[in-house]
C-alpha cells in the first residue's frame, strides 16, 4: 500500500481529500482481483462505502477531486504513467486503472 500512497502524492493528492483513502483502497482492489474485470459502480464504489460507512456517491465523488487534482497539478506525471498523452481528464474508472497498471506492471520487472 506505501507504493500506491507514494504514487497518488506524486501526482499531488494528500491525505487531506477525504478521496485520498478511497483512490488508495480501489487501486489495491484493482490489483488484488486482476484475474477479471472490476466494475468501479458495481463493485468498487459498494465496496468502498460499506467499508468506510459512506454511500457510494459520496465515494464517486471524493475519487473524482482526487482525479481533477492530479489532472491539473501533475498531468504530465499521469501522462508519463498513463504511457500515452491524455487528451482529456481521466474519468475514475480510467484513472484507478492506470495506476493500478502501472503499480502492477512496476512490481513485476
Amino acid at each position: 500500500m506505501k507504493e500506491v500512497y507514494g504514487t497518488i502524492r506524486k501526482l499531488g493528492a494528500t491525505s487531506k481529500y477525504k478521496g485520498y483513502y478511497f483512490v488508495a483502497e480501489a487501486i489495491r482492489m484493482t490489483m488484488e482481483f486482476q484475474e477479471r474485470p472490476m466494475k468501479i459502480t458495481k463493485d468498487i464504489y459498494p465496496r468502498l462505502a460499506k467499508k468506510f460507512k459512506s454511500k457510494p456517491s459520496n465515494i464517486e465523488h471524493d475519487i473524482r477531486t482526487i482525479v481533477n487534482v492530479c489532472w491539473e497539478n501533475h498531468r504530465e506525471r499521469l501522462e508519463q504513467i498513463a504511457g500515452y498523452p491524455l487528451e482529456y481528464r481521466p474519468t475514475n474508472s480510467e484513472f484507478v486503472d492506470m495506476i493500478a497498471f502501472y503499480l502492477g506492471t512496476d512490481e513485476e520487472s
